[in-house]
């Protein structure tokens, strides 16, 4: 009879470990959510399916702006997404944007908030990050035109000559990542977003300590990847001047 009972006791045992099991959450993926609304106020993320939360479960997406609060590595599957305007996350307030957004486990997405405040806009895109291998000293850029009302614009490489790095970048369109070298014999440089009909220079985003006497070492750029944004309005003023943001991943 005792033998029965121990073999019962832990027979349940087993089966609520397994139950345990089935119930441990699968996995995650990366979401990055960027800000270029000209004007807008700091963004506040609810994940909650528009419930109200506490703020301090919240992450704050400032305008023009990236860093570690940006990116989100806390749900996977098709996930509801609210965006509020600070301070306005009660249940009275309106969400600027309410989204579902696809997120597979395992995955890396970027959420460009895009448009104005009159015609808010998004451009979701999945992240191939390029893979840069020791020894083979290198980092990758992309870059995408974030700024509402421009004409297309096109990128090159300052005090170079020969073709475009991007021949033509419409509003809301984005390239893959392009590998360059770093290591002693590499230049610094600097990107030139520029209109496309005019050759006019919008901005420039520099790269500067590319290349260093042990090629990788100490270097702010080598193995990693940079998404280049062009945002703000033509003939903005006020903070809302066209500028180039820097998003790395």
């Amino acid at each position: 009879m005792q033998r029965l009972t121990y073999f019962a006791a832990s027979l349940l045992l087993l089966l609520l470990g397994a139950c345990t099991k089935e119930k441990t959450a699968p996995g995650t993926a990366s979401l990055t959510i960027i800000n270029a609304i000209p004007g807008s106020r700091s963004l506040i993320t609810n994940f909650n399916d528009g419930r109200p939360i506490n703020y301090y479960l919240a992450n704050e997406i400032r305008y023009n702006t990236f860093l570690l609060s940006n990116r989100i590595s806390s749900y996977s599957g098709r996930t509801p997404l609210a965006l509020y305007h600070y301070p306005d996350t009660t249940d009275k307030s309106k969400p600027m944007f309410n989204l579902v957004v696809d997120l597979p486990i395992g995955s890396m997405h970027t959420l460009f908030l895009a448009g104005t405040l009159t015609q808010p806009d998004t451009l979701f895109v999945r992240d191939v990050i390029p893979y840069h291998p020791l020894g083979d000293s290198s980092c990758g850029f992309r870059f995408v035109n974030l700024s509402p009302g421009s004409a297309p614009v096109k990128v090159t490489i300052a005090r170079k000559n020969g073709p475009p790095v991007v021949s033509t970048l419409p509003f809301k369109r984005v390239t893959g990542f392009l590998n360059y070298p770093v290591n002693a014999a590499q230049e610094d440089m600097a990107f030139e977003f520029r209109d496309v009909a005019t050759d006019r220079l919008i901005a420039t985003f520099p790269v500067e300590g590319i290349h260093n006497p042990v090629p990788g070492t100490n270097s702010p750029w080598a193995y990693k990847n940079y998404t280049l944004a062009l945002v703000g309005l033509p003939d903005g003023t006020n903070g809302q001047e066209q500028t180039i943001l820097s998003i790395s991943y």
